[in-house]
């Protein structure tokens, strides 16, 4: 096939910045109309679909090997709430009146929550941050509930270890911070959350500062420069869909106002950053194609396991390091499998 329904529309997405936020299912198919016995999916995503877009192609290469091409058998609709979660449940209900046989909810479990508020029976796929079970999405990792079932990114729980290893970068007095997008997950949740990388800082003799951005119209590169009038040396950047918009930006403004940061996923390294700690992201992404595809041949969420990962890596950008003033620490020398030159 034409690659138009795929590549040229993510290209498109990634050039807009994902301004689209609504696409029809009969722009991505290459006949008039989608025949009866075409697949569909609908994709429902929090934030736009520009800084994904090379995930979304990992889960679209699982699908195709499962025997779903779109524009031949499979129509695909993208909806993004372009970081107005008001409009998630909206856009839920949208894809369930068009007859997706398939909801695939993104980058957090907002999304997911959403389309569970409007159906208990089409099946739903998810590829988020987060644990789905902590999260409440599923009970039971091993055997999923009713129509919902994916892959998370359980990477929160390493957030007091990414704040270990920052530190080695930068001494102390200088305070770090632990930048968080509560909005995300519940309270409880986040709160834990924020208690286990205070106990962490208090055990290194660190001061702490919580950078939350929930509720607030987010201008990163002022929340970079209130940090730097603060004196703020590091920061442990949270796994949330949201700082995926600003990864560049933040990159940037880390460099700018000389801030230590290490985040999630290794994409950020490879784009610049200094350090990274976290699983494969783009993993979650392939479970969920494959799981889709499954689904799409007559499988059941409930007989699909949730995915979690369970290998992760830290990587280490030297160059990024340098420009920055830092060296990598003696206790991380030996340990560290990848630094980029």
């Amino acid at each position: 096939m034409a690659e138009i329904g795929r590549r040229q529309l993510l290209k498109g997405l990634g050039g807009a910045a994902g301004a689209a936020a609504f696409i029809p299912f009969s722009t991505c198919a290459q006949e008039p109309a989608p025949q009866p016995a075409m697949a569909r999916i609908g994709f429902l995503n929090s934030i736009s679909y520009g800084p994904i877009i090379d995930r979304l192609d990992a889960f679209l290469d699982k699908v195709e090997e499962g025997g779903f091409f779109e524009g031949k058998n499979l129509a695909v609709e993208y909806l993004s709430a372009e970081g107005q979660a008001a409009r998630l449940t909206g856009l839920a209900a949208g894809l369930m009146s068009r007859n997706a046989n398939v909801i695939v909810c993104l980058s957090s479990a907002i999304t997911v929550r959403a389309a569970m508020a409007v159906t208990t029976t089409t099946p739903i796929v998810f590829a988020i941050t987060g644990d789905p079970a902590e999260l409440g999405l599923v009970r039971n990792l091993a055997r999923p509930e009713a129509n919902v079932t994916g892959a998370g990114r359980r990477t929160e729980e390493f957030n007091p270890e990414r704040l270990q290893v920052i530190c080695e970068f930068v001494p102390p007095p200088r305070p770090v911070a632990f930048m968080i997008n509560s909005d995300s997950a519940p309270a409880a949740t986040t709160n834990a959350r924020i208690e286990q990388v205070q106990s962490t800082a208090n055990s290194l003799g660190r001061r702490l500062m919580v950078v939350d951005l929930a509720g607030r119209e987010v201008d990163i590169a002022i929340v970079f420069a209130e940090m730097a009038k603060q004196d703020i040396a590091a920061v442990v950047m949270s796994t949330e869909a949201l700082f995926t918009v600003f990864r560049d930006q933040v990159i940037s403004l880390s460099a700018r106002h000389n801030i230590a940061t290490i985040f999630p996923n290794r994409e950020y390294v490879q784009s610049g950053g200094l350090i990274s700690f976290g699983a494969d992201i783009y993993e979650h992404f392939r479970v969920a194609g494959s799981y889709t595809a499954r689904i799409l041949k007559g499988a059941q969420p409930a007989d699909l396991p949730v995915q979690v990962p369970t290998k992760f890596d830290l990587m280490i950008n030297r160059k990024t390091a340098q420009a920055l003033g830092l060296t990598v620490p003696p206790t991380l020398r030996g340990i560290v499998p990848d630094v980029l030159e």
